[in-house]
């Protein structure tokens, strides 16, 4: 979590709290993965997703992969962080001096995840 990810210079974060249907989550996290192994071949794959009340400077996302093949294993990773923005059902709320808000999709992290429509 970056202090103010989607907040103005005046505006900063304290703190986001990520929301999620346990059960919902994990299913759809091991579709991409799924995805992500059915495009490269990955000798293995994680995501691990962090959820609750995160503060500046808290990591919030890992995702790892081990191929035969370094171009294979780095574009994987590329993909899943991409799929992960967009397809992952995670809800996040901002704390700013100004009350709390709910984050917004963006643009931009459709666009990443639509370069990946054309296969690997």
């Amino acid at each position: 979590l970056q202090g103010g990810s989607s907040a103005s210079s005046a505006e900063r974060v304290s703190a986001m709290t990520l929301e999620h249907y346990p059960g919902m989550t994990e299913r759809k996290l091991a579709e991409i993965e799924a995805e992500a192994n059915r495009r490269w071949p990955l000798a293995a794959s994680l995501i691990i997703h962090r959820y609750g009340r995160l503060e500046p400077g808290d990591r919030i996302v890992l995702v790892a992969t081990a191929s035969p093949h370094r171009d294979a294993a780095l574009a994987a990773c590329h993909f899943l962080i991409d799929w992960l923005k967009t397809e992952a059902p995670f809800w996040k709320s901002e704390e700013t001096p100004e009350g709390e808000r709910w984050v917004e999709a963006r643009a931009e992290d459709d666009a990443a995840k639509s370069r990946w429509s054309r296969e690997g």
